[in-house]
C-alpha cells in the first residue's frame, strides 16, 4: 500500500468491516438451500485469498495495538468486524473526571435468550466502558474485577446508551462504574476495579496517579 493515503486505507477497511458485519448478520438470519450457502462460501473464500495475500502475519497473530483504542479494537474498532462497533462520545461537562457517553447497537448475531442480547456481550460493553472512563480520567489500566448486575433484558437492533465514570482512585487501583440504558431505563450496570498500567498511561499522554502510586 506504499504511497496510499492512510485516510483512504481507514475508510476502505471500515467499509469492508461493515460489509462483513452485514454478512455475519445474514448468515445468522437467512435460511435456504445448501447450494446457496456453498456458493456464498466459495465467494467468501475468494475474498479471504485477497486479504491473505496482503498480510505478512500468520492467522491469529495480530499486529501490535496501541492506546487509545483504534480501528482494530474489539469493541469500538470500525475496522474490526467483530466490534458492534461502540461509538464513544464526549465526556460530561465536569471535564476529565466526568461521565463518558457511548452508543452501541447489537445485532442478531449477539442474541442470547430469544429477543435479547447475550449477557456476555453486555458484560463486554460494560467492561470496555469502565476502561474508557478510567482512561478519560487520566488513569488507563486493566480490569481486575468486574461485577455486573442484569436488571432487565437488553435488546438488540436498537441504539443503546452507555454511560461510565471513574468513581475513585487509591494508588494504582481505579474504581469505576457504568450502565447500559434503553428508553431511559437501566438494563445492566457494573462496578469495576482496574489497575493502572504505566505503558498505557504513557501512550495516553501521561498518568495522573492517586496517592501511593508507584
Amino acid at each position: 500500500m506504499a504511497g496510499q493515503d492512510s485516510t483512504d486505507v481507514l475508510e476502505g477497511k471500515a467499509i469492508l468491516a461493515a460489509r462483513i458485519r452485514e454478512l455475519i448478520e445474514l448468515t445468522v438470519l437467512v435460511d435456504g438451500p445448501e447450494s446457496m450457502f456453498a456458493e456464498a462460501a466459495d465467494r467468501v473464500a475468494a475474498v479471504v485469498s485477497i486479504l491473505r495475500a496482503a498480510t505478512d502475519s500468520e492467522p491469529g497473530v495480530p499486529a501490535g495495538r496501541g492506546w487509545p483504542p483504534g480501528v482494530d479494537d474489539a469493541l469500538e474498532g470500525v475496522g474490526n468486524p467483530l466490534a458492534p462497533p461502540m461509538i464513544i462520545g464526549h465526556p460530561g461537562e465536569s471535564g476529565a473526571d466526568g461521565e463518558v457517553a457511548a452508543l452501541v447497537t447489537l445485532g442478531s448475531a449477539h442474541e442470547g435468550a430469544p429477543g435479547r442480547a447475550h449477557g456476555g456481550w453486555v458484560a463486554a460493553i460494560l467492561d470496555h466502558a469502565v476502561g474508557r472512563a478510567a482512561a478519560q480520567a487520566g488513569s488507563p489500566g486493566m480490569t481486575v474485577s468486574l461485577t455486573v448486575d442484569y436488571h432487565r433484558a437488553t435488546p438488540y437492533g436498537v441504539p443503546l446508551d452507555v454511560r461510565s465514570r471513574r468513581v475513585d482512585q487509591a494508588g494504582r487501583k481505579v474504581f469505576a462504574s457504568a450502565e447500559i440504558l434503553t428508553d431511559g431505563q437501566v438494563t445492566a450496570s457494573a462496578t469495576a476495579t482496574l489497575v493502572t498500567v504505566r505503558a498505557l498511561a504513557n501512550k495516553a499522554g501521561g498518568e495522573r496517579p492517586g496517592p501511593g502510586s508507584d
